[in-house]
């Protein structure tokens, strides 16, 4: 892994609006329903029937993550609902016109540079994201970022949609170690 990176303080990392809308407005805009925007708006404080914030705090926006998970996926544990919200959410950019720009690089490139270039990606969506990517091997890497509690779930999701855009196939994750500065990845993939 590469040097340490500078964690930001819980208290003072934020998700921009932009991703809220992307995954809001766009990629569950069929899904939505008056229930989920309640929850969102009493128990997060999220209202989507005003104009968004610049931004959310990571606290708020990871129990906006959990009300999503459990609204939209209650057939799947908190972790699985999580993590296909993350998969949705990732899917979803891919549809944009910039989404599908980046789609186009990201094939050429291939998922192990793709996924050692995830930090710049995570960067423009929140400003806290960091992440260290250790190469194990043709199809294998361990993947570190500074996602916390549980957050990480999603991030699997992000991670595997990204990954497959990438042309990794049949990606394989699993947290293999969580902590209070992040979350570790074993990633695998057919070469």
């Amino acid at each position: 892994m590469s040097a340490a990176p500078v964690l930001v303080p819980l208290e003072k990392r934020l998700v921009f609006s932009h991703v809220i809308e992307g995954l809001y407005f766009r990629a569950l805009k069929d899904q939505m329903t008056d229930r989920l925007r309640d929850r969102l708006r009493d128990e997060a404080g999220l209202d989507l029937s005003k104009k968004l914030e610049p931004a959310l705090t990571f606290v708020k926006w990871t129990r906006c993550l959990e009300i999503t998970a459990q609204e939209l996926a209650p057939q799947k544990s908190m972790e699985e609902g999580l993590e296909y919200i993350g998969l949705i959410l990732t899917r979803g950019y891919f549809e944009t016109l910039v989404g599908k720009a980046l789609a186009g690089i990201l094939k050429i490139i291939g998922p192990m540079r793709g996924l050692k270039r995830m930090d710049r990606s995570l960067r423009s969506g929140n400003n806290f994201g960091e992440v260290m990517v250790t190469e194990k091997g043709p199809g294998h890497v361990e993947f570190w970022c500074n996602e916390l509690g549980t957050a990480r779930h999603h991030m699997l999701g992000l991670i595997k949609a990204g990954a497959e855009v990438c042309g990794a196939k049949n990606l394989r994750g699993e947290i293999t170690h969580f902590d209070d500065r992040g979350v570790t990845f074993d990633l695998k993939w057919d070469p």
